[in-house]
């Protein structure tokens, strides 16, 4: 799984760390069998939730913040950094900042309750 494809992924939460200047945001969604082979899940784990950390974080735009599903994340390298978009109905938020760094993730059975 590349970080700059997160199509495939629900964005469920973007924290804003103004301390650090970073943004981490935090998908999940269902693994395929590539997905699978990069977070070496087990054969019957076929659910994952991970953590991407934005650092640097600088040129923040904030047109529109809803929590309105789908939620679009990209990532357009420029240069040695990367512009960020979230978009979706009610979304628009941009900034630039440092490629992403996966910060923690599992993999697990999805399931009901």
């Amino acid at each position: 799984m590349s970080t700059s494809d997160l199509s495939a992924f629900e964005l469920y939460a973007l924290h804003w760390d103004e301390r650090d200047q970073a943004v981490t945001a935090s998908f999940e969604g269902p693994l395929d069998e590539a997905a699978r082979r990069t977070w070496e899940a087990p054969p019957e784990h076929d659910w994952i939730r991970f953590h991407l950390r934005f650092a640097a974080v600088h040129d923040v735009e904030v047109r529109g913040w809803s929590h309105q599903l789908p939620t679009r994340v990209e990532q357009v390298p420029v240069g040695d950094r990367v512009t960020v978009t979230v978009t979706g109905e009610g979304t628009d938020v941009r900034f630039t900042s440092a490629p992403a760094a996966r910060v923690g993730g599992r993999t697990s059975k999805a399931g009901s309750f």
